[in-house]
């Protein structure tokens, strides 16, 4: 099978040879691999480590993503203390806002013409062996979150919905006419819509289930139809403790979700392989808030194996780890865990 076929069948539940295999690290974490087994470009690594996935993004064209004091941006003109929409906001730029006026006159707010879809057109096109992911990262709720300061947008979730509303509104909106026109540019070398949006904290959901219902699902369906009406499967982010919205994401059509954060509330694999094994595909889980940072490469080989004798009767299972693989983790643990998954993936 080449990773393509193997992904789709894996994430229709039909036979395939073997579990696919995914990566997720910080820059970082990627240049000390390529250091490590003596590779040069992200591209090699990913075949290095036989990922079955790969996620072209497009470039920004749009205004400057930097803001009058010279720091750089994301494109909703939030500050960061990383590049682009890694790293934690400096400021929110609209925690002053009272009114759907203040919004008007917010001057940073993006269009979806803003990328180059013919480049990302032709990123796409040179994976055809391979399952690509697409679509938007519609990160509409935390985006919302972000440019108001998460305690001040709960509030006006309370105080004045019709200006939470219209906030993601204005985000939601940017992200799916994105994703359509991703669709349409690049849209028969897309196999999965892969958004993304927290919803968990570490134990518990960070909303209830009324608030989810009123002010995520509505916004959220929107990005899961976009995908659906082009075709394609949809994989959902979500960290944190998500298992109380499993149902309600199961009723939206989602296919797959990314990641179990097993170390969160509700998140044990073995529990959600019962619960919902044969009807939701998840997709990562290999713990980096405990096995891959602390254990040792042993504990990180035997965690691999437990996974797939979870999920092998069931299938629709990837291994991937439960968040992006960041600098604590030793390298020689991530190594472990991926020629672990290249032995035990196998299901014949």
């Amino acid at each position: 099978m080449t990773s393509k076929e193997r992904a789709l069948r894996n994430y229709t539940f039909q036979k395939v040879d073997r579990f696919t295999i995914d990566f997720c690290a910080s820059s970082d974490v990627y240049a000390k691999l390529c250091e490590y087994y003596g590779v040069k470009t992200d591209l090699e690594l990913m075949e290095t480590l036989r990922v079955d996935f790969r996620y072209p993004k497009p470039n920004w064209i749009g205004f400057p993503l930097v803001d009058k004091d010279g720091r750089a941006t994301d494109y909703f003109g939030i500050p960061r203390t990383g590049v682009g929409d890694f790293g934690y906001p400096i400021v929110h730029p609209l925690a002053h806002v009272s009114s759907l006026a203040d919004l008007e006159d917010y001057p940073w707010w993006p269009a979806a013409d803003m990328w180059d879809y013919d480049q990302y057109a032709r990123d796409c096109a040179q994976f055809s062996e391979y399952a690509v992911y697409g679509g938007a990262w519609a990160w509409f709720f935390e985006a919302a979150c972000e440019l108001v300061g998460m305690d001040r947008f709960f509030l006006l979730m309370h105080d004045q919905p019709e200006v939470a509303h219209a906030i993601l509104e204005k985000t939601t909106g940017f992200m799916e006419r994105t994703s359509e026109i991703m669709f349409e540019k690049a849209g028969k070398y897309i196999d999965i819509c892969f958004t993304g949006d927290d919803y968990g904290f570490q134990n518990g959901p960070m909303m209830s289930q009324r608030t989810f219902d009123e002010f995520v699902r509505p916004y959220l369906q929107r990005i899961y139809d976009c995908g659906k009406r082009n075709g394609k499967l949809v994989m959902h982010h979500s960290c944190g403790s998500v298992a109380r919205f499993i149902p309600s994401f199961l009723e939206m059509g989602l296919n797959i979700l990314e990641p179990i954060q097993v170390k969160a509330a509700g998140m044990d694999p073995k529990e959600l392989a019962r619960r919902y094994g044969g009807r939701l595909c998840f997709h990562g889980s290999i713990d980096t808030q405990g096995t891959l940072p602390f254990g040792s490469p042993e504990d990180v080989r035997r965690e691999v194996r437990e996974r797939v004798e979870t999920f092998r009767p069931y299938g629709g299972f990837t291994i991937s780890p439960s968040q992006h693989l960041l600098a604590d983790i030793p390298v020689e643990n991530i190594a472990a865990m991926y020629d672990e998954a290249w032995r035990a993936a196998w299901l014949n």
